[in-house]
């Protein structure tokens, strides 16, 4: 095995300065294995190629104008057998993507890694005609499919996909280990938290996300005298409105105990991790959930919904939590409980950290995929 291609088939363009690019850790992952691994982004107007140095080893990316057909899209410069015959291994991300039906039929050795574990199509009925037309040829020319999670898998499976493996996703330390020192806006963030039992959210504030629940939750705590020094982190962008709804909910004593910001920059957030002590995700639907990855590894007590990626990751009780209904009692004494016991949030934090550190960085997911192909 030496070359490798990976396709991110998807028809919206990345910013790699903004996005915690997977496929970048992939491909430097392969690269400590001295097999290299080209990158195909989509782009909107031009075709070129990169080359990005991470760590000493050199990822080309090759950014390539594709068609776009609703949420899938078509790169008619990879559609040739000279081309893709100068690699041996092509993984596609997604079932759902055309791409993964027309490089099936041309190469012989094309993996999928898929996510989502629902329709993505924009037209519901677009995925039964699909699965029509493509799961008996994805099952015949696709050697095989990687899910990042069960609920991919068990998706999968339910629509007659075959050779199915669940092997997680990892996670990218590269920008949070060159952020030495915090800049002066997170100094600032971490002085206010300085002093207080933080409960932090780091997300989108979207009606998927559930923040409301969140809200509500806080509402309901710091009604208890011993709660008087929590506070609320909030990080994430506004998704229309819904930020003005959650703040509505927000009883008005407790206001003064609430941060919200609405960006930081993602390789500043380990400093906001280490001096949180519970963070929290109660997402109604969650394809992966980085944040999850991201609030385990540094060593933070996690308190989720039962969403695709916290099943993968989180053994409940042990190194996080999952609740598995949205009933505010429920999440009040889950948090509750882990804000009356600092060696619980402590024990459950370094238990988080090790099986991230173990099994969920990209150097373990190669090897996953080494082991299957």
């Amino acid at each position: 095995m030496k070359r490798i291609l990976y396709v991110r088939s998807g028809p919206y363009q990345v910013n790699l300065e903004g996005y915690n690019s997977q496929e970048l850790g992939l491909a430097e992952a392969f690269s400590k294995r001295n097999i290299k691994c080209d990158i195909v982004y989509y782009h909107k107007q031009k075709n070129f190629d990169q080359i990005v140095n991470k760590k000493g080893c050199e990822i080309r990316i090759l950014w390539r104008k594709g068609i776009k057909i609703l949420r899938s899209g078509i790169y008619p410069q990879l559609l040739s057998k000279n081309f893709l015959n100068q690699y041996d291994l092509i993984i596609i991300s997604e079932y759902s993507q055309i791409m993964a039906v027309l490089l099936g039929k041309l190469h012989k050795n094309v993996y999928i890694y898929n996510g989502p574990y629902y329709n993505l199509f924009k037209i519901p009925f677009i995925e039964k005609i699909y699965d029509f037309l493509f799961v008996n040829n994805i099952n015949k020319n696709i050697k095989g499919i990687f899910c990042k999670t069960n609920y991919a898998k068990k998706y999968l499976e339910q629509k007659g996909l075959k050779n199915c493996e669940v092997i997680g996703v990892g996670l990218d330390t590269e920008k949070f280990n060159e952020e030495e020192y915090a800049q002066e806006e997170t100094i600032g963030i971490i002085q206010k938290m300085k002093k207080h039992r933080n409960i932090v959210y780091i997300g989108s504030i979207s009606k998927r996300k559930n923040v409301e629940l969140i809200v509500n939750i806080f509402n309901s705590i710091k009604k208890r005298p011993e709660f008087n020094n929590v506070q609320l982190v909030i990080i994430g962008k506004d998704d229309n409105g819904y930020l003005k709804y959650c703040m509505n909910k927000l009883d008005k004593k407790f206001k003064g105990n609430l941060l919200y910001y609405p960006y930081i920059k993602n390789s500043q957030l380990k400093f906001i991790y280490s001096n949180a002590d519970i963070f929290i995700l109660p997402s109604i639907q969650e394809i992966f959930g980085m944040v999850l990855l991201e609030s385990m590894y540094f060593r933070t007590a996690t308190i989720s919904s039962k969403s695709a990626g916290a099943t993968t990751l989180i053994e409940d009780g042990f190194d996080g939590f999952i609740l598995n209904d949205f009933e505010l009692e429920n999440w009040e004494n889950a948090v509750v409980r882990l804000l009356k016991d600092k060696k619980l949030r402590v024990d459950v934090g370094e238990r988080a950290h090790s099986k991230i550190s173990g099994f969920f960085m990209w150097d373990s997911i190669v090897n996953k995929i080494l082991e299957k192909i």
